[in-house]
């Protein structure tokens, strides 16, 4: 029977975290190991084991699972803050009365929606004529609701 006691809530998720950082940056297992021990969390190498495998569990068992579950999400996410800086860029533009303010707002308009229109064209084109499945998004607005916020401003 093993001394080392079991992972729960916070702790395990913490160092799932970590592992998952350490993977993503191709760190090697001792590397992760002594990640985790400095963020105060002791666990063997099998228990690491354990954990790697549950990461890859959790992922998906195909290219297009892994890829709905973490990169749509993500992407989606991501153009909505582009959306966001867009807004923010004509606030700033019409808010700001000197000529040369209102060309960097513009400017940064421009790099902007440039970037936002490289993401667009990089997306492979049979994902983006696929319909997009917004159940995550509901987890976030019963959050909301147990809150007490209100989803307009």
């Amino acid at each position: 029977m093993s001394k080392e006691s079991y992972l729960k809530g916070e702790e395990k998720l913490k160092a799932i975290t970590i592992i998952k950082t350490g993977l993503g940056v191709r760190m090697n297992p001792k590397e992760i190991l002594e990640r985790l021990q400095k963020d105060g969390i002791d666990i063997s190498e099998r228990t690491y084991r354990r954990l790697k495998l549950e990461i890859y569990q959790s992922a998906g068992n195909t290219l297009t699972e892994i890829s709905k579950k973490h990169v749509d999400g993500t992407l989606f996410d991501e153009l909505l803050s582009y959306e966001e800086m867009e807004r923010r860029c004509w606030e700033l533009y019409y808010e700001v009365k000197n000529p040369t303010e209102k060309f960097r707002a513009l400017s940064q308009l421009r790099m902007i929606s440039q970037d936002k229109m490289k993401i667009l064209n990089k997306y492979a084109q049979g994902t983006r004529m696929q319909k997009f499945d917004h159940s995550q998004l509901h987890d976030d607005l019963r959050e909301f609701k147990k809150e007490g916020d209100t989803l307009t401003p």
